[in-house]
């Protein structure tokens, strides 16, 4: 309840504010060559998955969120933006409700540190995806440095939270209940995709492209 209320709508408007050239940069990598059918799993508001579908007019993407609220916020924002070839719904990563082999890709940013059971979701991923089909999960480096960290926190703040309070939230709660690029790695491994790849994205975060 706490996070469709507030925490998940602040945590959006500050990630996507100072992390602009990360999810330019995912987003560009996912939408690259971009097939028919795509799907965001863990929406938030909906950003990642409109921005998909206007630099792809011919595809169609289908975002989903367990928080309810976040859903009805991504709702908005496509009405606003006017953008047809995408729609939201509220949806399990854990039992994504969709047949086998429904997309050509899948898309999944800053999310997977929330799913209770990573490998139960990829394997759900996995098995949405069509053959040779594409999964971008994106996330927060556990591992990223002291370094990396205090840059990034200068960009990610508010007028209510800032400076030691605002690191401590960053090392702790958005990076520190996240993973490293090698864990999830081996999780994906457990999920079932033996292609995969880790692509190095700008600030304190990575990409792992899998296929199928």
């Amino acid at each position: 309840m706490a996070w469709d209320l507030f925490q998940g709508p602040v945590y959006n408007r500050l990630i996507f504010k100072a992390a602009a050239d990360y999810f330019d940069a995912v987003i560009r990598l996912a939408g690259r060559n971009a097939p028919v059918r795509i799907l965001d799993v863990g929406a938030g508001e909906g950003v990642v998955s409109l921005c998909l579908a206007k630099a792809n007019p011919d595809a169609f993407v289908v975002g989903i969120d367990y928080a309810l609220m976040q859903v009805r916020a991504a709702n908005r924002l496509k009405k606003r933006e006017q953008v047809l070839n995408c729609s939201f719904q509220q949806g399990n990563a854990m039992a994504l409700p969709f047949p086998e082999a429904s997309f050509d890709r899948v898309v999944s940013v800053n999310s997977i540190k929330h799913w209770p059971d990573p490998a139960r979701g990829l394997s759900e991923i996995k098995r949405v995806l069509r053959s040779r089909g594409q999964a971008f999960i994106s996330e927060a480096d556990r591992s990223a440095s002291p370094e990396a960290l205090l840059a990034f926190s200068e960009k990610y703040r508010a007028w209510y939270i800032w400076g030691s309070p605002m690191r401590w939230i960053l090392r702790n709660v958005v990076f520190g209940k996240s993973y490293t690029a090698m864990e999830l790695k081996i999780i994906a491994g457990r999920a079932g995709f033996r292609d995969m790849i880790i692509q190095k994205v700008p600030g304190p975060f990575f990409l792992l492209v899998l296929t199928k």
